[in-house]
């Protein structure tokens, strides 16, 4: 499931300060996006559950914005 952009606004809005508002509608489409990705369902009534899951919508954001895939380094034993 991909989030609306007035989620996706929101979301960058947790990022750069640390706050977000959402109505029902909102928190409905957070916890829908959470259960699509396996985390499970999330409280909507609990502020602490819904700052949880924003993190984790961030966060899933930021990594799919990431345009080069990371190469780790293979050392050689001398």
């Amino acid at each position: 499931m991909k989030p609306s952009d007035a989620l996706i606004q929101q979301a960058e809005r947790y990022s750069k300060t640390r706050s977000f508002a959402l109505n029902a509608e909102l928190k409905k489409e957070l916890n829908q996006w959470h259960i699509s990705r396996g985390f499970g369902k999330v409280n909507i009534a609990c502020s602490t559950c819904i700052r949880k899951a924003m993190s984790k919508l961030v966060k899933s954001i930021n990594d799919g914005e990431q345009l080069t895939p990371k190469i780790h380094f293979i050392g050689i034993k001398q």
